[in-house]
């Protein structure tokens, strides 16, 4: 499990020194942007803590590890964000309350733990805040999300919040030659994926790196054809999360205004998509944005 985390050094020191001092809190956030190895740094700790020998972020194969990397380990309970439901809150709330079955510790790891915060999942939040404030012994509760602006105030005072970096050239080419090797442009996509495996595995899928070369040059044609002719919200809200690195890059290099206020309008976009608009008009907004700020001439 270790051997694929990359980077998050500090995280690792700060955890490692908490851990050994005993003064290991009950309830903490990990917070960065998706797909930069969170989940996987949650997992690590969490195996830690069970590890019979006693390894942090090195490699055991004690009969602990073993089953926390398959899954079965008892005191673990990890729970996606379509998990996070008020009756799992109640079985995590009732499972942290009692004596761990193989191990002093039980470790809860709720990842997109933004979605607890959803007006559809209150109820569920709400559940979840009462289990913080009386968590149970030696109970410890990992929350992972790439929106920490949108956890629920209350949850977030009962937490410490660890940032993570996004990962930085070197550690992102180690990952992805070792994951997808034959992956074409990959120096061009590590440029524009803001650091983030998920984003360049993404790109590479959907072949979103020719376009943002398009956008570049300044060859703006295949990018219009494409984001007019797309009926995929999801993939039209990819290419806006692509190109929002590209215009803080181009911001930083030209110091234009307008890349600035361009990167504004990605994020106020990408929160419109979210509700209910018209995704014809917002498909030929985007368009005419991009054109007018890409197109000026440096």
């Amino acid at each position: 499990m270790c051997s694929k985390i990359a980077g998050h050094l500090k995280q690792q020191d700060f955890f490692k020194r908490v851990i050994e001092s005993g003064r290991l809190s009950h309830s903490y956030i990990l917070s960065g942007i998706s797909g930069i190895g969170k989940r996987m740094f949650a997992l690590e700790i969490a195996r830690s803590l069970f590890c019979k020998n006693g390894s942090f972020f090195t490699e055991c194969s004690c009969s602990s590890c073993t089953q926390v990397k398959a899954g079965t380990y008892p005191d673990l309970y990890v729970y996606g964000g379509s998990e996070l439901k008020v009756e799992n809150i109640r079985q995590i709330s009732e499972s942290a309350g009692m004596t761990g079955l193989a191990s002093k510790w039980k470790v809860f790891i709720l990842d997109e733990a933004e979605k607890l915060s959803n007006s559809s999942q209150i109820v569920a939040g709400n559940a979840f805040l009462k289990t913080l404030e009386e968590p149970g012994e030696d109970s410890l509760f990992l929350l992972i999300t790439s929106k920490y602006e949108m956890i629920m105030p209350t949850i977030r005072s009962r937490c410490s919040q660890v940032e993570f970096a996004p990962l930085n050239h070197k550690e992102m080419y180690s990952v992805l030659s070792e994951i997808r090797p034959d992956m074409q442009n990959m120096e061009d996509i590590i440029e524009t994926c803001g650091g983030s495996v998920e984003r360049a595995l993404m790109i590479d899928d959907l072949k979103i790196s020719d376009l943002l070369l398009d956008i570049k040059s300044r060859n703006f044609k295949k990018f219009i054809d494409f984001i007019l002719n797309c009926n995929d919200i999801q993939i039209i809200k990819a290419v806006m999360e692509f190109i929002y690195p590209l215009s803080l890059a181009q911001y930083k290099k030209t110091g234009r205004y307008s890349y600035c206020a361009y990167g504004d309008y990605i994020l106020e976009i990408l929160k419109r998509l979210n509700y209910n608009i018209n995704i014809d008009l917002a498909r030929h907004d985007f368009v005419s944005k991009t054109y007018e700020v890409f197109s000026e001439r440096i």
